[in-house]
């Protein structure tokens, strides 16, 4: 049960979303990650419909020294 303004979402006869994706810091521009939540909103909209503005996409830029994976961070990876 979701609640949106004090009201059901399915009151209001709408959907919504909070999308969390983790990117590694400054490999991205501020267009570049702008130009991804439009256009990842879009793609909810089209697969949910009836989109509530109160809809959520958090891009986090991780850190490329805490960011790893198969046990080296992006930084080792970076200068080797």
């Amino acid at each position: 049960m979701l609640m949106v303004g004090g009201r059901l979402l399915s009151d209001q006869n709408m959907n919504s979303f909070y999308f969390d994706i983790k990117i590694i810091d400054e490999t991205n521009t501020k267009d570049e990650k702008a130009r991804y939540i439009k256009e990842a909103f879009e793609g909810f909209a089209r697969i949910l419909g009836n989109l509530h503005k109160e809809s959520y996409i958090y891009v986090q830029d991780a850190r490329v020294a805490s960011y790893r994976y198969g046990g080296k961070t992006q930084e080792y990876r970076y200068h080797h």
